[in-house]
């Protein structure tokens, strides 16, 4: 019952990963620090937290938290206060500030007596002094004490914070085990499930999430008014879909589009991640050539930083101005 418990709250890809560090816990080779390496959309804080209710489980059964300790009780109501998770969603930056409350935390003694765990999810936030501050705190810390910490699509990050962690790799499931997952998980056709899952770069939680929130008829609106527009030489008309919601999404959706186009133009038709648009993308492949395509993709790659980046932009007046450009840039005419 403990196996089935401990499992059923992991992705199928997790359960490997999960199994390798608490056995290094069994074995007292664990390391106190670990660097995971993964890509967002793999369901890493589940693999930590799970890691860490075993940490904190008064009476683990083997690799499994017992899940009926007062120690899983906390953890489950999110309430363990000798769990803790250093995340400030509303912050960009994580001064050494942030540094002085781990330390707070971790020179105290463990309040339920045991182990305490400190999660990291947002390592690549975190400003040089509070880095360097870290480090120290990595190099010595209390015993009992144990340290996760995330990057997120492979970050460079400093060598001496790599050299005081376990660095461990948390890969994607392959696309045949990320489709048989989502097979399970919803009612779409095959296609719909590849194509989900290469936009979302092969993590099959976001490929879920892609089909079942509406993403994808919002996708396929898109791409039929883009395809009439392109036709009709009149890009404006898309103005309206960009601007009502998800824009950033949307210029995505355009740029995969874009490269698509590309792949065609350059013989490497097994690498298309739209070919539900196949139609469309050959339209497009045909009338313009490559170095118009990749500035057609620079002029959204701007656009797109720009609204991510830049505050109290008028996103109506920077779209418009970009469909503008792309008009230019395109010419309507066919490019020998």
């Amino acid at each position: 019952m403990a196996s089935q418990k401990s499992h059923m709250k992991l992705y199928p890809w997790l359960i490997k990963p999960y199994k390798e560090i608490i056995q290094q816990h069994q074995k007292n080779k664990a390391h106190h620090a670990i660097l995971i390496n993964t890509q967002r959309g793999m369901g890493v804080f589940k693999l930590i937290w799970s890691i860490s209710k075993w940490l904190l489980c008064l009476k683990p059964i083997g690799i499994h938290f017992c899940d009926k300790c007062h120690g899983c009780k906390l953890m489950s109501a999110k309430n363990h206060p000798d769990w803790h998770n250093i995340i400030d969603e509303k912050n960009d930056i994580f001064s050494i500030d942030y540094i002085r409350i781990i330390n707070e935390k971790i020179f105290k003694c463990a309040q339920q007596g045991k182990n305490k765990v400190i999660f990291l999810p947002s390592i690549h936030k975190f400003t040089e002094s509070a880095i360097n501050a870290l480090l120290k705190t990595l190099e010595e810390p209390p015993e009992k004490n144990w340290f996760f910490l995330v990057n997120y699509n492979y970050l460079n990050l400093p060598s001496t914070l790599k050299s005081r962690c376990f660095l461990y790799r948390l890969s994607l499931p392959t696309e045949k085990d990320s489709l048989k997952w989502l097979k399970n998980k919803n009612k779409e056709e095959k296609i719909s499930n590849v194509i989900a899952l290469r936009i979302q770069q092969g993590s099959p939680i976001c490929a879920n999430n892609f089909i079942n929130e509406g993403l994808w008829e919002e996708r396929k609106i898109l791409y039929k008014f883009f395809y009439k527009s392109i036709k009709e030489n009149n890009l404006l008309q898309i103005l309206p879909i960009l601007k009502k919601s998800k824009t950033i999404i949307k210029i995505d959706w355009i740029c995969l589009l874009l490269f698509d186009a590309i792949k065609i133009n350059c013989n490497i038709r097994k690498k298309i991640i739209n070919f539900d648009q196949i139609k469309l993308i050959n339209f497009i492949s045909n009338k313009y050539n490559n170095v118009t395509l990749n500035k057609s993709i620079k002029n959204w790659i701007k656009c797109r930083y720009m609204l991510s980046h830049k505050t109290g932009i008028n996103s109506e007046l920077l779209l418009l101005e970009k469909l503008l450009f792309w008009e230019k840039i395109l010419n309507f005419t066919v490019i020998c």
